[in-house]
């Protein structure tokens, strides 16, 4: 192959992989993406939901790493959606359904969810400090391991989640109408 056609080549391979990146960041959201020119570089997509997304279908999606803060997702279906190692700090989930989804090592600090559904969700090493899920349902959610340190779970149904221990409980806060499991125990929250 001759230079200039070697030359040819490579250009339109890098503008092959520049559109694909634009497409991506398109597709999937607010990204940051950087072309490498310089020798050791390379492609970074970073996805970012950010805004207001009330209402909206986002089942079955992947949105493993996501940046989410600072949303309103109210009423929101994340039914079986990835949403491993997600960033959903401070953001609004009133109503949202997150039925088998995964959110495996997410984070919800601060994050309001009352009323929402965490049926057969993975949770496990999610940090929730200081969040909201008031009247929220985890009926065969996975939540071994959650940071519930501040949380709020007044009126929650936790009777059937799994991995949850006195521990986790000790350092939330609920109400009467917070349903553990037999033999756990919820402190009433002040005020």
């Amino acid at each position: 192959m001759s230079a200039p056609t070697r030359v040819n080549v490579l250009t339109q391979f890098r503008l092959a992989v520049f559109a694909s990146a634009a497409l991506a960041a398109a597709w999937g959201g607010q990204a940051a993406a950087f072309w490498p020119f310089s020798d050791g570089a390379r492609l970074v997509l970073a996805p970012s939901y950010g805004g207001a997304c009330e209402g909206c279908d986002l089942s079955g999606r992947i949105m493993a790493g996501a940046r989410m803060t600072n949303a309103v997702f109210n009423g929101a279906d994340f039914s079986h959606a990835v949403l491993t190692r997600a960033d959903a700090s401070n953001s609004q989930f009133a109503e949202a359904n997150f039925t088998a989804a995964d959110l495996t090592a997410a984070t919800l600090v601060e994050a309001d969810c009352p009323r929402a559904v965490f049926e057969r969700t993975m949770l496990a090493r999610t940090d929730a400090r200081g969040a909201n899920f008031a009247h929220a349902h985890f009926t065969g959610a996975d939540v071994s391991d959650v940071n519930f340190e501040g949380a709020n779970i007044a009126g929650a149904d936790l009777r059937r989640a799994r991995g949850l221990t006195q521990a986790q409980l000790d350092v939330a806060c609920g109400d009467a109408e917070t349903l553990a499991p037999r033999g756990l125990r919820v402190r009433a929250c002040a005020g």
